[in-house]
Parts: structure tokens; sequence; C-alpha cells
């Protein structure tokens, strides 16, 4: 299929980018909410303290290790456009999952979890250890029902069939919340076990109703994949697949990385234990607005077959201006009586925290902008099939969020909460400059225009 007539590319509408998003939008939202209500429900189920410190602990292990999983809806859109391709990606990506699930199963299921429990994250009590084994042997199997959702995923954004992912999205928040619902009534039932199995049955949820979804609307699985656009740069083998997602699973990986030593910097360098709980809130709440915008390299690389310069502008608009909007709900939030109410009355912090808060969101109030800029070229870089590029800015990125926090910290009187938020604020910036760079400076655009002409 093509969306080009003749020679001509058509223009791309901001109302067709608007439907195209918003889906996407929705998902890590509705997501976070989930993951929200599941710590809630902990709170209230017997040892609550014991409960939420090891669920957590169990839940970073699990995310650390399938982080990689987190980047195949986009080797899907990227790598696939026929049945062959198909098969080759999709077999990859389901060997992943195969992978990562015998290696959280090492930790939940052998004595090797209990090493790891006591020797590397310092679990003593029998009962923590008893509740980390419970968590893990049920994540074990997170990373092989969510790597056939992100497949699936993958192909109706390629589709620009983003409405499809939504239904299970929405079923999975409400699926949840009734199970947590009589989980706490009836208290019946371990809470990290319950909160293991929530998160299991929420990716499922979302797992069958995309793969219904596509088959329903297209008629056969047959018929999904002959829809596909054939809008993939280059050939692809195993080496090809290889080649593109090592990289981008070395950044996802990377990633996870960036909290705990932002956090570690606070520890070091504050007096009380305010500023990490100031910074804490700040990210949480900055990351509810900030985490769609992780979505935006999807029309860059879905749309990259449509790109001129007409087009390219619209989408970098587009972005930035969803980037703005962030921006102004965070300006809103740190200057008008908004902020307080959500604070000191939704989420019931202190009124000396909540000013902090306030300051720190005010320190990242760039972030959003410059992550929606970042964002449109990563998009550009995995439709050519060229994620070395976006692993590189990702390191320089991590380098420059270290150093600010150390400059700052030594040289100026800054809260050291606020100084991690400028910190992130001038990694992300380092990021997006130095793949805007190569871009710019290898004419990548204008290969694109030439190649859609």
């Amino acid at each position: 299929m093509s969306d080009k007539i003749g020679n001509k590319v058509r223009e791309i509408k901001y109302k067709e980018l608007i439907e195209f998003f918003l889906p996407l939008a929705v998902m890590p939202v509705i997501i976070g909410i989930s993951h929200n209500a599941v710590n809630a429900s902990l709170a209230r189920l017997p040892f609550p303290e014991i409960t939420l410190a090891v669920y957590a602990v169990a839940k970073s292990i699990t995310n650390i290790i399938k982080s990689p999983i987190h980047m195949s809806r986009q080797t899907v859109t990227s790598l696939v456009d026929d049945y062959s391709s198909f098969k080759f990606v999709s077999r990859f990506i389901f060997g992943l999952g195969i992978l990562y699930f015998l290696m959280i199963a090492s930790l939940g299921y052998t004595p090797l979890g209990e090493i790891v429990f006591k020797k590397i994250i310092g679990l003593k009590d029998p009962k923590e250890i008893n509740f980390a084994y419970q968590a893990l042997s049920i994540m074990a199997f997170i990373p092989l029902v969510e790597s056939i959702r992100n497949i699936m995923q993958g192909l109706a954004i390629s589709l620009k069939k983003t409405n499809l992912i939504t239904p299970g999205v929405v079923v999975r928040i409400i699926s949840i919340s009734l199970i947590l619902l009589w989980v706490t009534i009836n208290q019946s039932v371990a809470g990290v076990t319950a909160a293991s199995g929530v998160w299991l049955t929420g990716i499922a949820i979302e797992m069958i109703f995309i793969t219904l979804a596509l088959r329903y609307y297209y008629g056969s699985f047959a018929v999904v994949i002959d829809s596909l656009p054939a809008n993939v740069s280059k050939k692809v083998n195993l080496k090809r697949i290889i080649r593109f997602f090592i990289p981008i699973a070395i950044m996802a990986f990377l990633a996870r990385f960036v909290q705990p030593v932002v956090q570690s910097g606070i520890v070091r360098t504050s007096v009380t234990t305010h500023d990490l709980a100031a910074y804490g809130v700040s990210w949480t709440l900055v990351m509810i607005f900030v985490g769609p915008l992780d979505m935006l390299h999807q029309c860059s690389l879905v749309y990259a077959a449509e790109l001129n310069q007409n087009n390219w502008q619209r989408i970098l608009k587009f972005s930035l201006g969803i980037g703005s909007i962030v921006s102004i709900i965070l300006a809103g939030l740190s200057f008008t009586q908004i902020g307080d109410f959500v604070l000191i009355k939704l989420i019931s912090v202190t009124p000396t925290i909540a000013l902090l808060v306030k300051k720190v969101i005010f320190a990242f109030i760039l972030f959003p902008i410059i992550r929606a800029f970042r964002e449109t070229f990563w998009g550009v870089m995995m439709q050519r099939q060229t994620t070395n590029i976006i692993a590189a800015a990702k390191i320089v990125g991590l380098i420059f969020v270290v150093l600010v926090f150390i400059v700052l910290a030594l040289t100026t009187d800054i809260n050291a909460a606020i100084i991690a938020a400028l910190a992130l604020t001038a990694g992300e910036a380092a990021d997006a400059l130095t793949i805007s760079l190569y871009i710019t400076g290898n004419n990548v655009l204008e290969m694109i225009y030439y190649d859609n002409h």
C-alpha cells in the first residue's frame, strides 16, 4: 500500500496526526493509573509495608531484565511490511520474551533468587524473601505475554489503526480495578500475589483484545499482514534485526538506571530526606504528563514514507505543540493554586514539601518540549534502521546528567532536588541535540525526501 499519488506525496493533516497519536498518548496514562491502583490496594492488605517494599523491588528487577521488550513495538513498525519480515521479527521478539522469562524464573523458582534477595538487594526477613519469590514466580510470565502484545500493537501502529489499541487498555483498567476491589474486600489473597497477578492479567487482557481487534477489523490475520504499508527501507534478515534492536535495547536498559543515579546524587548532597521525597513526588507528577510524549516518535516513524519538507515541518510542529501543552500544564502546577490543591489536598504532602515540589516541577518546565523534539528525530532514525545513533545520543545524555549534577552541586547552593531536575533536562537536551545534529549533518531528511519521490 502507498499513500503517494503518482510521484506526489500527499499532505498530512493535523487532524490525522491527532487521531493517530491520541490513543497512543492515552495508553501510558491509563497504565500509570493501574499501577497506582495496585499500590493503593497493597496499602489496604495485610503486611502493607513489607508488601509494598517487596513488590517494588520485584517490579524493579522484572523491569530491568525485560526492559528491551519495550522497544519491540518500534521494531515491528520499522522492520515489518510482509509475511517474511513478520516471521523473522516476531520470532526474534518472542524469543527474547522466552529468554527474559527464563532469567526471571531463575530468580522466582530456584535458590539463585534467595542469593540475589539476600546478598545483592539486602532482604533479610524470611517473610520478605518468601514474598519476593511469590512475586517473581508470577512476574516471570510477563515477558511472554508482553512480547506478543507488543508485536500486535506494532502491527496496529504500522496500519495507523491506533484506535484498536484503546479498548484493550480500557478493559485492562476496568478488569484489574474489579479484581483489586474483590481482593481488598475479601482479604483472601496475599497482597504481593494479587499485585503480581493483576500486572500479568492486565497485559494479557491487552494482548487478547488487540489480537482479536485486528482479526475482526481485517477479517483474517493474512489480510492484516497484506495490508501493511511497504515502507521498510532495507531488506530484513536476522542480522539486520539484531543490528536494529541491540542499540535501542541497550538504550532502554541504560534508561532504567537514570533515576537510581539521580536519587543517589540527591541522597549524597542533601541534608534531609525532604529533598528526596520532594523529588520523588515531582518526578511522579511530571511523568504523568510527560509519559505520553514517549509515543511521539511513532508519528515520524509511521509517516516517514510520506515525508517531504512540508510534512516534516507539520509533524515537527505537531510534536513541539504537544510538548508545549505539557510544559504549560507543568507551569500551571508550579504557579497556580492548582498545584497546591493537587499536592496538599490530593497527594497529602506537607505545605513545606509542596513548596519545594512546585519549584522542582518548574525546573522541569523545558523537559517536555525537549523530549518532544528528540522523539521526532528518534522516529526518523528508526525508520532508516539506523538505531546506533539513538543509543549513542542516549549515552551522551546520561553523561550530561551526571556532569551537570556534579557541577551544580559543587558550585551552587541550589537545592539538590532542583539540581536533579535541571540535570535531567540538560541530559535530555544533550540527547536531542546529538541526534538532531547527526540527522542534519548527514542530510538524512533530504535522503528521505528523495526516496519518497
